[in-house]
């Protein structure tokens, strides 16, 4: 799933991945912000939190996310280094935005910007690959001429990125303007790459994704608005839920994960706006809700909202006290040879099921008690 900005948050990556997705890439964080952030151990949502310093979340993930490729904003090689090593323990690569052309990336020498920088690329590239531990890629743009375009992908090949997405329009194209796959295949048929190359623009179903591979001859697709539309586009048996599944879907994923309530309404607003279906009842409520609950209501999830928030409890009844009383006293007389085998079955787990990603191996100084609720 490509790089969003306001979707790729961590529900939406979360639902990508389940339907198949094999790698979810975040939005674009900015690399001074995301620098300033605190890493905490949110143990009640079982997530990392990094905290600005006026305690909002820029960035969210959990064990299920392993597959998160984070995008970053940048146009410094040593910005970009400082915050990659801030998050590096808690994804699976990094990705350098080179492709956005709206006025809060570009302004600062970052995204699209970047693409009339040869030289600060390769800085940013290699200065990343050199001291970072995890992949490093970057999603860019077509350029003016095919030449121009097979020039810079050479350039970026030469740093010794693991991937390199290409965007199949011009930096001044936006979506209402189709995609130029015949572009991006004419450029693969006259340059060899030694990386993957990564097709993006105007796919939305699995037809799509066949055409474009056999078209352009990418070795993979990233798909972007497709995937607001319906994420099951990633589910490998080509089957699709429908969009009133996926929204309910995504909503139970947000609220598990207490994901702000202003960005869950926006992505469902987006899916509904992909779908055509902006004029129908549910869309209108949709649109003024101002409450999680009030989402989950207009979804027909209310019961499952609320047996989140109220989870049953199951009491323990004894018949017989006395016999209670006499099961204690022998749990008690056996307490030492009990403990004993407990303790060497919990070390013996902890040689052999070693974390699977590095995230959950925490310095002292991350622990902190669970933040508030913040939707």
């Amino acid at each position: 799933m490509a790089p969003m900005v306001r979707v790729s948050t961590l529900p939406m990556r979360l639902l990508a991945l389940r339907q198949g997705c094999d790698i979810a890439y975040s939005e674009e964080l900015i690399d001074v912000k995301l620098s300033s952030t605190k890493r905490v151990v949110n143990e009640k949502l079982n997530t990392i939190d990094y905290i600005s310093k006026d305690r909002a979340v820029v960035y969210r993930t959990c064990e299920q996310d392993r597959n998160n490729v984070l995008q970053l904003g940048t146009a410094s090689s040593v910005s970009a280094l400082k915050a990659a090593q801030h998050v590096v323990n808690d994804i699976c690569a990094i990705d350098i935005n080179m492709g956005c052309p709206k006025f809060f990336s570009v302004q600062g020498g970052m995204g699209s910007a970047l693409l009339s920088k040869p030289e600060t690329i390769k800085d940013i590239l290699t200065t990343l690959i050199r001291n970072l531990p995890v992949p490093v890629t970057c999603k860019i743009r077509l350029l003016k001429t095919d030449q121009e375009t097979i020039d810079l992908l050479k350039i970026i090949e030469s740093t010794g990125v693991s991937a390199i997405g290409v965007h199949m329009r011009e930096i001044p194209e936006r979506p209402k303007d189709p995609a130029h796959w015949d572009r991006l295949a004419t450029i693969l048929a006259n340059s060899s790459y030694s990386v993957p190359i990564i097709a993006n623009g105007d796919i939305y179903t699995h037809q799509d994704i066949d055409n474009v591979l056999n078209q352009t001859k990418a070795n993979s697709v990233m798909i972007a608005r497709g995937a607001i539309r319906n994420v099951s586009v990633f589910s490998k048996d080509k089957s699709l839920k429908s969009f009133h599944q996926i929204i309910q879907d995504y909503i139970q994923i947000a609220y598990e994960k207490d994901n702000l309530f202003p960005n869950t309404k926006y992505v469902v607003n987006q899916i509904l706006n992909e779908n055509d279906e902006t004029k129908t009842e549910k869309a209108r409520q949709t649109s003024v809700v101002k409450s999680m609950k009030d989402l989950c209501t207009i979804w027909e999830m209310t019961n499952q909202y609320e047996q989140f928030l109220n989870p049953p409890t199951i009491p323990i009844l004894m018949e017989n006290q006395e016999e209670n009383d006499q099961t204690k006293s022998e749990e008690s007389s056996s307490t030492t040879t009990k403990k004993h085998t407990i303790d060497e079955t919990i070390q013996e787990n902890i040689k052999t099921k070693e974390p699977s990603i590095k995230r959950f191996k925490s310095k002292e100084e991350d622990q902190e008690p669970p933040l508030p609720s913040i939707s």
